[in-house]
């Protein structure tokens, strides 16, 4: 076991293998702004909550003081201001200095831990401009109905968005005793399909990071994972249909089943839908039918959604949004998502789409 080392005679204690002073200090600047608050919010319960805030000087400088128990994500929230800057927050003394018109790309320094995320956004906003133009054309090829070409961009994105995904763990290896390498992998967790593979990751840690929250969360997506690993028996669950009637997962047994996770205000849902109608049509008649699971917050949105896409299958949703207890139990965190199971409830394929869906139906069901 590692030796942490306490130097109380200089006010520092260790967290996420960081030495941090006990209290954190940001001295801001924003050029445009003269009044109003500054606000330090952090998410909770899934609402953005105001923990510290003062005010702003008339020349936009202001200075926060105050304590966090352990390293987050924090929204600065300026005045009047729309957005905010993000900042990965700790015990430390910090400068923000930025522009009112443009919040996004102001200069944060004094914080080791932000300096770690700033460099993981620097890979990402790299990635996404390289992916840019792949999706440009895959869109205008998708709307000219070229299927060939459709093909041939998927392969390349798919292609790239693999390497970039290797890009993204390599700089988790390199940051493992900042908290922010455990706060990316938990934002990249759901793209990882086997739980043997994020458990790796996880164990690989310092271990002063044993009890931060986002490990402890990370090792909650395991063993979620295990369960609801290819191989496994889909675990069992109820939930009520659009007119309030339960409807119980093991009540399908004897049919393929496909469990969609989706939801009305999801884009890449709705744009995958017209694939899992194709899959249905085509295979219903062999014994193979869907459970659409939503994760609408609005009634009368998730109902247009199934009349609008024409998914003639059985529904069901206790309409939490993000808090629906069946995507928390089978740890879905991005949707769409799906698990196909076979007539004994063994999952036996996980998040097929497009003709990956159809490709395994084919092979499934006979």
């Amino acid at each position: 076991m590692k030796k942490q080392i306490f130097t109380i005679a200089l006010g520092l204690f260790l967290i996420g293998g960081w030495a941090m002073a006990q209290t954190f200090t940001i001295e801001g600047k924003i050029d445009g702004v003269k009044t109003g608050k500054a606000e330090l919010q952090t998410r909770e319960a899934g609402k953005m909550a105001t923990k510290f805030s003062t005010g702003i000087a008339e020349d936009g400088t202001f200075t926060l003081k105050g304590k966090v128990t352990e390293a987050d994500m924090y929204l600065l929230k300026v005045g009047e201001l729309k957005g905010g800057i993000s900042l990965f927050l700790d015990n430390s003394n910090i400068k923000v200095v930025g522009k009112s018109d443009d919040l996004m790309n102001a200069e944060i320094t004094g914080s080791a831990t932000h300096n770690d995320l700033a460099g993981y956004n620097k890979i990402t906003k790299a990635q996404a401009e390289a992916l840019r133009p792949l999706y440009t054309s895959y869109n205008e090829a998708n709307k000219a109905k070229n299927t060939v070409e459709v093909k041939k961009l998927e392969t390349q994105i798919d292609g790239l968005e693999t390497e970039q995904m290797g890009a993204k763990m390599a700089y988790i290896k390199s940051i493992l005793k900042s908290p922010v390498s455990a706060y990316i992998l938990n934002s990249l967790a759901y793209s990882i399909e086997e739980p043997a593979d994020l458990e790796k990751m996880v164990n690989g840690f310092d271990p002063s990071l044993a009890d931060y929250k986002y490990v402890k969360m990370l090792k909650e997506t395991v063993a979620k994972m295990k369960l609801t690993a290819v191989g496994q028996i889909a675990p069992d669950f109820t939930q009520n249909d659009p007119d309030g009637k339960p409807i119980k997962l093991s009540d399908f047994r004897g049919q393929y089943l496909l469990v969609d996770f989706w939801a009305s205000w999801c884009g890449p849902c709705r744009a995958e839908n017209p694939n899992v109608v194709a899959a249905y049509n085509k295979f219903k008649g062999k014994k193979f039918t869907i459970l659409g699971v939503s994760l609408d917050r609005d009634k009368a949105a998730w109902l247009k959604g199934i009349a609008d896409d024409k998914l003639t299958w059985t529904h069901v949703s206790d309409v939490k949004y993000w808090d629906n207890e069946v995507a928390k139990l089978y740890g879905v965190r991005s949707i769409p998502a799906n698990f196909l199971l076979d007539k004994t409830g063994k999952i036996v394929g996980k998040n097929l789409r497009g003709d990956k869906l159809e490709e395994a139906l084919a092979k499934l069901v006979k």
